[in-house]
């Protein structure tokens, strides 16, 4: 028995065992054992339970208070008699883009972002863009508060994530990764929503703001105002951005001309993050490879992290670069497949 592992006997249902070996032998998600399977099950869990812990903005009420004026209403959260009787498809998800409107200056953001590999409980990047461009309707003349963003976000979040769940019911194609969707754990699945979908501050010791999530990460949105009670909007290359993505929906995967047009928004904006997918193309290359094969090489370029957050943060970025179309979304032989499109972005930076 190797050091530091202990076996345990845990009876579970013959339903459950069934349904892991089923994604076990479809190659979904690279696990190769049950073992493998149900440790990563637990990390993330774990990681679920205890992501409350993590400083952030105060929570704000979920209910306005008796007298008080509504937030406006966005067209993602406005819901009518007849929203029950309409059929949900794809086409409800698709990225509206308008004109482009308020843009923070450079000289007035207060953005610090953290410079990191994105963590690998951030494994989609629609639901991202999907807030980037809620925000993109609220802050359109100038910027809001961010505790105002939040609520707003996340009300809008819970009705998108509904709609999410009538496509996956009609269509069986998962699709709500990260949005929240279980409501008797309320509070836990808008922390995940809020810190790996958007993202967070934490105020330094210095007094000034230390910013961290795909938003700030991306160089998309801008902090201004009070450090105690910052506002927050788009930059001009998050409104770049949106404009490069109007039409993306929640369908995987996406487009290679968005494909294109993201990956090049990382390159030139968040190198760090640029270079998660970078590594797992590497890792996997050409030939393919094992999930072992990838977590090595993970291990060895980011060697700061524990063997948890490299299993943790390399399956995040192969979900992503299967969103994306760099990996193919079933593995080959125990192993993972990158797409012509895949090998090309491989080869590319390899020049």
């Amino acid at each position: 028995m190797n050091q530091g592992r202990r076996i345990m006997r845990i009876p579970l249902p013959v339903s459950l065992i069934r349904e892991m070996d089923a994604v076990i032998i479809d190659g979904i998600g690279g696990y190769s054992t049950r073992a493998e399977f149900i440790v990563d099950a637990i990390h993330e869990r774990i990681l679920e339970l205890t992501i409350e812990e993590v400083p952030g903005p105060r929570p704000v009420p979920q209910r306005t208070a008796p007298g008080e004026p509504r937030p406006p209403e966005t067209m993602a959260s406005r819901k009518t008699p007849s929203d029950a009787n309409v059929l949900v498809t794809m086409g409800v998800t698709e990225l509206a883009f308008r004109n482009v409107g308020f843009s923070i200056l450079p000289t007035d953001n207060l953005n610090r972002p953290e410079g990191e590999a994105l963590f690998g409980l951030h494994n989609r990047d629609y639901p991202s863009l999907w807030a980037l461009s809620r925000l993109s309707e609220m802050a359109d003349e100038a910027p809001i508060s961010l505790t105002d963003y939040r609520a707003r976000v996340l009300r809008d979040a819970w009705h998108f994530g509904d709609r999410l769940l009538a496509i996956e019911k009609r269509t069986g194609r998962k699709c709500t990764a990260l949005f929240p969707t279980n409501p008797d754990k309320r509070q836990s699945a808008e922390a995940r929503f809020w810190m790996f979908a958007i993202g967070d501050f934490r105020i330094g010791a210095d007094n000034t703001i230390a910013t961290m999530g795909p938003l700030f990460e991306w160089h998309t949105v801008g902090l201004s105002g009070s450090v105690d009670e910052p506002r927050i909007s788009l930059t001009a290359a998050g409104w770049r951005l949106l404009a490069a993505l109007s039409g993306l929906s929640v369908e995987e995967p996406h487009s290679s001309t968005s494909a294109t047009a993201f990956l090049a928004h990382l390159r030139e904006h968040a190198p760090s993050d640029w270079s998660g997918f970078i590594e797992i193309l590497r890792a996997i290359g050409p030939d393919g490879a094992t999930r072992r094969d990838v977590l090595n090489h993970a291990g060895t370029q980011w060697p700061r992290w524990t063997k948890n957050m490299v299993s943790t943060n390399a399956a995040g970025y192969i979900a992503r670069a299967r969103e994306w179309g760099l990996v193919k979304p079933k593995q080959s032989k125990s192993r993972y497949q990158l797409t012509p499109f895949g090998v090309e972005q491989l080869r590319g930076e390899k020049k």
